[in-house]
């Protein structure tokens, strides 16, 4: 509760707070925090970075694409019907962004939660649909959380 009693809103420990107090398994590095979700037979790694008011999501989905026009076509269509975040390409990957603003303290973890939320909402409605587009299996889960910032595509 001695979080709740500041009055400025720190995005990292409201996220690991939120982390930690649902079970997530998380690693951390001078950036952010990575870690895998899952829904049925999905799996993909979600990548969280900070800027000073608010918890950037990236949704990664373990596959690559071809860069070209029907992936860029078909994110257009999807972007359409996103509210909350938009999908993205970069290095071969294609991306879920949210972000979490965080406006009070008080509501911070939720705003967090609920960004989460969407995040993978949408990366789980709309995984068929970027998997058939000229995709082939990219990296598995183990070894993309050990790519270092650097060598990371955002």
């Amino acid at each position: 509760m001695d979080r709740f009693l500041i009055d400025t809103v720190s995005p990292q420990d409201e996220l690991k707070a939120l982390l930690d107090s649902n079970g997530v398994d998380h690693s951390d590095d001078a950036e952010g925090v990575r870690f895998i979700l899952e829904e049925g037979a999905y799996k993909w790694e979600t990548v969280c970075r900070y800027s000073r008011t608010a918890v950037l999501i990236y949704g990664i989905y373990p596959f690559e694409t071809q860069q070209g026009g029907e992936i860029m076509e078909s994110l257009n269509k999807i972007n359409g019907k996103l509210i909350r975040g938009s999908m993205i390409l970069s290095g071969g990957r294609v991306m879920m962004r949210t972000s979490a603003d965080l406006y009070d303290v008080y509501g911070a973890y939720e705003a967090i939660a609920r960004a989460i939320e969407y995040n993978a909402g949408a990366i789980v409605k709309f995984w068929q649909a970027i998997h058939s587009i000229d995709t082939k299996q990219g990296f598995s889960i183990k070894q993309r959380t050990e790519i270092r910032k650097e060598e990371a595509p955002y």
